[in-house]
């Protein structure tokens, strides 16, 4: 999506940092004025991948409905999150959040400096102290998890350092209380990462007979596990899978997507995408906000196309789906 305004957010996820750690993902955020050779993707010779985001991409404005839980340092201007503007609240500098079963609407201060890590929900309790279920749909001040000393100690290293750095700090600080932690129920982990390998294609009767269980057994303790019952984990993880494909998808072939995607056919799939945004893909994925011209805008090609003249390449599932 793209306006044309020249400041934007650079988002960047730093996969090597989360080598040999129980984070699924560490990413940062930062207002960058784009500058004429700043590519849409670059890789960078450590290993992260950066991606351009324009102010008035819905996808930076959206928290999307995800399975894996977040924790999260802003540095910059506050952020706001909620069902919709009127009843969007101010986010806590460190916060954590859940697994989400609806889409938030995010907005993101002038001047964006923050970080996060994204961790599989079944490591939960050993990290944060809570199970999953607890924190699903909710964003939760991290004080609220640990010592307030510890939480302060991480903000203000955090504030001081430079980003991969404070990435660093954070990856640290998650491994230890990770180590410190009970082993999570092997049920939850081989489960959920079998859901997430066929992308939510996958018949829950066949998962809980493979553990040697009937549904109800397993749900049960999946759900312990990873907060969600396994039919909503399903569609969700599915969802994602969706949001990545249309995003690379020309608007005249959506509708040849939904049998490859799981879905019985077109009407399904948009009713799934309405379920959890709230408005169907051509509506939602409009861009937004800015100095966007509605008149601009024009469903044809890619949603990154949709600004008359503008495009750009899409980035990755993970950098899409699971920023947040």
């Amino acid at each position: 999506m793209s306006d044309t305004s020249d400041l934007g957010i650079l988002y960047t996820e730093h996969s090597r940092l989360t080598a040999m750690t129980p984070v699924a993902s560490l990413w940062s955020y930062e207002t960058r004025s784009r500058g004429r050779d700043r590519r849409s993707i670059a890789l960078n010779p450590d290993g992260s991948r950066e991606y351009w985001l324009e102010r008035s991409d819905p996808l930076l404005n959206t928290i999307l409905p995800g399975t894996h839980v977040t924790i999260l340092i802003n540095v910059g201007d506050l952020w706001a999150a909620g069902r919709s503007l009127p009843a969007s609240v101010l986010l806590p500098r460190v916060c954590v959040l859940g697994p989400f079963t609806q889409a938030r609407i995010l907005r993101v201060g002038r001047s964006v400096r923050a970080i996060g890590a994204v961790i599989p929900p079944t490591l939960t309790s050993g990290i944060f102290g809570v199970p999953a279920s607890t924190l699903v749909d909710r964003i939760v001040p991290l004080e609220d998890l640990w010592a307030r000393d510890d939480v302060e100690r991480l903000f203000a290293s955090v504030s001081r350092l430079e980003i991969r750095r404070g990435l660093s700090t954070l990856s640290d600080e998650l491994l230890a209380r990770f180590r410190r932690a009970s082993r999570p129920d092997t049920l939850g982990q081989t489960a959920s990462r079998l859901i997430k390998i066929h992308a939510g294609r996958v018949s829950i009767d066949d998962i809980a007979r493979s553990h040697g269980l009937s549904r109800q057994p397993f749900a049960r303790r999946f759900g312990l596990a990873t907060g969600l019952p396994p039919k909503l984990f399903a569609r969700i993880t599915r969802f994602q899978s969706l949001v990545h494909a249309l995003l690379s998808t020309d608007v005249s072939r959506w509708a040849s997507l939904s049998p490859a995607l799981g879905y019985y056919d077109q009407a399904h799939m948009i009713n799934e995408f309405r379920a959890f945004t709230g408005s169907p893909p051509t509506v939602f994925f409009r861009p937004h906000g800015g100095d966007i011209d509605p008149a601009t805008i024009h469903p044809r090609g890619r949603p990154s196309e949709w600004v008359r003249g503008l495009g750009q390449p899409v980035p990755s599932n993970s950098a899409r789906c699971s920023m947040l």
